[in-house]
């Protein structure tokens, strides 16, 4: 592989960034994971908007529109719907983002497809626990659906680092 060349201030501030982690006793690695995850947090929500808020997706049930699942009616499908394609969003977001920057000098042992596989399968439970606060908190309690995604990505984060970090790029 072909190493980048930089330029003097991108060395100096690369440097120094990696000066203040190390003082704060962080690691490199951490903080691309806190970034990329930050990206992915802003992916999430405006796909979320954008699919929840849009009148341009017309072919989507309305707001509020109660939907039976198997075991309970739901009380707001197009909630549901959108959620869950923003958490996909996300997910794809931040695979990307950590394949090609947070973990790229990890070692791969297996195809693209395979570890974005297995990312999608590991990262299910933050997925999961954004999902089901979103649409718990917004039709129980009537939380914005903006500020119950923030609170159910802020309780994934853990989860994903454990996994990101020990099972998809492993030392």
């Amino acid at each position: 592989m072909k190493p980048q060349v930089q330029d003097p201030p991108t060395i100096a501030l690369t440097r120094t960034a990696q000066a203040v982690l190390e003082r704060l006793h962080i690691s490199t690695t951490f903080a691309k994971f806190l970034i990329v995850g930050g990206i992915g947090y802003l992916v999430n929500q405006f796909t979320l908007l954008l699919i929840y808020d849009s009148p341009l997706l017309g072919f989507l049930p309305a707001k509020h529109t109660h939907f039976d699942l198997v075991l309970f009616t739901h009380p707001d499908i197009r909630l549901l719907i959108a959620s869950v394609c923003a958490v996909e969003a996300a997910v794809v977001s931040n695979f990307y983002w950590h394949e090609g920057w947070t973990f790229r000098h990890r070692q791969r042992g297996a195809p693209a497809l395979a570890r974005f596989l297995r990312f999608n399968l590991t990262s299910i439970g933050s997925p999961l626990v954004a999902v089901a606060t979103v649409n718990v908190l917004t039709p129980v309690f009537g939380i914005s659906p903006y500020i119950a995604n923030t609170i159910g990505v802020a309780l994934g984060t853990s989860w994903n680092w454990a996994w990101n970090n020990h099972v998809i790029w492993r030392r």
